[in-house]
């Protein structure tokens, strides 16, 4: 990885910049962004369909699964992002060996340890705090299977309260953002289906605001796909602060000028 390459620039931010960059990004690069999201989402919302008529599924097992999906429904598009990031374009067949590299520590880390922390409901914080970045280290660092653990330890270390901070903004973000755009999505469908009528009281419905149709998954999702890249961006931001990208940047900067200068003398 070279510092130089980076598509951002290298300073530490706070959570409103994280917030606008993400937005800033999402409005740059919307087509990779929604191929490659698609390629995850897809596939697991029509699993969803066919699992929701399941006699015997539940709040408590939909949660579960949802919660356990959500990493793996992202997984190209953090590859995408870093790659894009890093390397300034994307290959699917380095994506595609990235992926092979890296499904032992995804299986393991966000299928089954993840899976014990949010099924026995009291180690949830686990998986919502200790495992934040933990899709980044796994995809993007390629750490080994016996590594990842203690490099997520490493990021986490003395970072609890802006990760809580992180977590407060992305559940603000989805309850906002997904009730608005499935509003939106169903204000747009019945125009055009010629069924659109008025009532003010529906906006105060919470059983309509939260019916589980494909407007309301459609949102959730295209909230989901900003907020792993807002987690990606708060991500880069921690390593700047943790391994100081900006100081080493300046260090370059201050020996390449002292090298310009003994060449000219």
């Amino acid at each position: 990885m070279r510092l130089e390459d980076i598509q951002l620039a290298i300073r530490p931010r706070n959570i409103l910049e994280c917030l606008d960059i993400a937005f800033l990004f999402c409005g740059r690069n919307w087509v990779g962004l929604l191929l490659t999201s698609a390629v995850g989402i897809l596939p697991i919302s029509l699993a969803n369909y066919w699992i929701l008529q399941l006699p015997f599924f539940n709040a408590y097992l939909g949660y579960l699964l949802l919660m356990l999906e959500i990493p793996w429904a992202t997984l190209l598009l953090t590859l995408y992002l870093g790659q894009v990031t890093f390397s300034r374009k994307f290959s699917t067949r380095r994506a595609a060996k990235d992926f092979v590299r890296t499904l032992g520590s995804m299986i393991a880390y966000q299928l089954v340890v993840r899976g014990f922390c949010l099924a026995t409901l009291v180690l949830s914080p686990v998986a919502f705090l200790g495992m934040y970045y933990l899709n980044e280290i796994i995809l993007l660092e390629q750490t080994s299977l016996m590594r990842t653990w203690s490099r997520r330890t490493a990021m986490n270390a003395r970072a609890l309260g802006r990760i809580i901070s992180f977590r407060i903004m992305d559940a603000f973000v989805i309850f906002l953002g997904t009730l608005t755009l499935a509003s939106l999505l169903r204000t747009i469908s019945e125009l055009w289906g010629d069924r659109f009528q008025f009532d003010p009281n529906v906006l105060f419905d919470a059983s309509n605001a939260f019916k589980v149709d494909w407007q309301i998954q459609a949102a959730f999702w295209i909230v989901i796909v900003f907020l792993t890249v807002f987690r990606f961006v708060s991500y880069l931001d921690c390593r700047i602060r943790r391994e100081g990208w900006d100081v080493e940047l300046k260090l370059r900067a201050l020996a390449d000028l002292h090298r310009q200068r003994e060449a000219a003398e």
